[in-house]
């Protein structure tokens, strides 16, 4: 049985929870036009009085709370200066990068700061941190040249034979094209590569490193 059934609610809890009633309904209505456009809509959510019970009370906060997620959710993606499916990108990516922060914290931040500036729009500062993260890495693995680093990755099985010439194409834009050559403004789709191989290639020296 739902222990909130056993529950009573005190006569000032009742007065609070009503106020936020009548707040969330100012709040609709104030983001009506928005919710129209955006063809969202909430439960309904009832105005109560001191006899109903303390369940629908319980009730009419949950309602409240899922239509506060979902307004946020809506009005995230309307001050997000890149596309949602970018956005979900770097979602994922930093999901992937969360045992990095144990591994190397300082490689972890600027893979964070890379990202937190695409978010931004900040292209060029997203593919200058993006491609330093890179080249640190490339650092850290064996071998002379890059074409010796992707072998010992393949060797490894860190890295798939078939793709090993994307490897040598995103290591070479990340040392030489956006570090280097002034006149070279990524466009998004650049940046957005240089933070997806900067945050693939950390993954994979932290498994070589921890093997």
């Amino acid at each position: 049985m739902d222990k909130r059934h056993s529950f009573f609610l005190l006569d000032s809890e009742i007065a609070r929870i009503e106020a936020l009633i009548d707040s969330y309904w100012s709040a609709f209505n104030t983001f009506q036009i928005v919710i129209r456009e955006a063809k969202v809509k909430p439960d309904h959510v009832s105005s109560l009085t001191p006899k109903d019970g303390a369940m629908a009370h319980f009730v009419a906060l949950d309602k409240i709370r899922i239509n506060c997620d979902t307004a946020l959710a809506y009005l995230e993606q309307l001050v997000s200066r890149i596309p949602s499916k970018e956005k979900d990108e770097l979602n994922s990516l930093k999901g992937q990068l969360a045992p990095l922060e144990v591994f190397d914290a300082k490689l972890f931040a600027h893979l964070n700061s890379a990202i937190e500036e695409y978010e931004e729009a900040h292209y060029l500062a997203s593919a200058l941190l993006a491609g330093k993260a890179i080249v640190y890495v490339l650092e850290q693995l064996p071998g002379e040249t890059d074409e010796d680093k992707a072998s010992a990755l393949v060797k490894s099985s860190l890295l798939d034979e078939k793709i090993k010439p994307n490897f040598l194409k995103g290591a070479r834009r990340a040392r030489v094209h956006f570090t280097h050559d002034i006149s070279a403004i990524p466009l998004p789709q650049d940046a957005l590569g240089l933070v997806s191989d900067a945050c693939d290639l950390s993954l994979k020296l932290m498994k070589a490193k921890t093997k």
